[in-house]
């Protein structure tokens, strides 16, 4: 993922120029001016697992090239010193870890289409800003020791030690338990759109996150946790305009 920060970077300083070029050929353009677009996304972040989460985001044109936008994000955030381990029957789990982080982000943000696709060829490109409030919970992580018991991971307890534990519980047998962290958070990204529709949307998303907590979230008990994470991240989206 450290390739996405730098082509994120090479892609932002280019932008600017290419946009004015833009303008001298604007007559080559198709005309995408619509009133609604939806898209499901799905993202990998920097700090997330294979897949880090979803998102469902709501545009509505203004004119000018320019979309305000709403969206909801559910995404699972790691610790950067968690690691699996696998144990003698063939089960794996993180060792040390004692609470998940899941962050729910209601989002409002403004979109501009920097450039738009040309008849079979190019790109269409936007940016994107966005803030909102983050809602972050922390779910107690199970581990399964000797007896099948089943227990929050305690770095206090001498039966959860490495050679006690058989893996882990699953991601939900802490739900009950879940305690919410509030924060907030700030996004911006660049979307490259090149097999869209006036109608269908298909593309990739790449871009920043940052997510900011009241606490800080006790992810590793024995790490240094903190109250801030902040993320590169890759998304592929579809869905449709009206």
């Amino acid at each position: 993922m450290k390739s996405i920060l730098k082509n994120t970077i090479f892609l932002l300083c280019i932008a600017a120029p290419l946009h004015l070029a833009k303008a001298q050929q604007i007559e080559q353009y198709i005309d995408e001016e619509y009133q609604v677009e939806n898209v499901f996304g799905i993202v990998k972040a920097t700090n997330g697992g294979l897949i880090s989460g979803f998102y469902f985001r709501h545009s509505n044109y203004l004119g000018n090239q320019n979309l305000s936008h709403w969206a909801i994000e559910l995404v699972n955030i790691k610790h950067p010193r968690e690691a699996k381990e696998t144990t003698f029957t063939g089960s794996s789990f993180v060792y040390g870890k004692s609470n998940y982080l899941v962050s729910l982000r209601p989002t409002y943000g403004r979109e501009r289409i920097l450039f738009k696709k040309a008849p079979q060829q190019g790109a269409r490109i936007t940016g994107l800003v966005a803030v909102g409030p983050t809602i972050g919970m922390e779910i107690p992580y199970y581990i399964e020791i000797s007896q099948n018991r089943k227990e929050q991971y305690d770095p206090d307890n001498a039966q959860h030690a490495r050679p006690f534990i058989l893996g882990t519980a699953g991601p939900f047998r802490g739900l009950g338990e879940t305690s919410f962290v509030l924060g907030g958070h700030a996004k911006a990204s660049l979307t490259f759109e090149t097999n869209s529709t006036k109608r269908r949307v298909f593309g990739i998303e790449v871009g920043f996150t940052v997510d900011a907590y009241t606490r800080k979230i006790d992810i590793l008990p024995l790490a240094d946790n903190k109250s801030v994470f902040t993320a590169a991240f890759l998304a592929i989206y579809f869905g449709n305009r009206n």
